[in-house]
């Protein structure tokens, strides 16, 4: 039995967590995550995360790409919003 950041994997490749179960096989990955005490916007959050993780884990950008693609994005931001900010 090996271990996935404190989740203990069974031979049926079932991962078993105090609040979270994980099953995996070639093909997919199924998480369950219990919502007790999250807001509809905070489960939006974390299904969106989960999304851009799987995308950034496909992504073929070097992590320079990846730099200069954020500091882009991070300049069209300010260049919106700035004048709240009083600039």
């Amino acid at each position: 039995m090996s271990s996935l950041h404190g989740l203990a994997l069974l031979q049926s490749r079932e991962y078993v967590g105090l609040m979270i179960d994980i099953k995996a096989d070639e093909r997919s990955v199924q998480i369950t995550v219990p919502t007790a005490g999250m807001s509809p916007e905070q489960v939006n959050d974390f299904v969106a995360w989960l999304r851009v993780e799987a995308i950034a884990r496909r992504s073929k950008l070097t992590p320079s790409d990846a730099w200069q693609l954020s500091e882009g994005i991070k300049a069209g931001w300010w260049d919106r919003n700035k004048q709240r900010f009083g600039e």
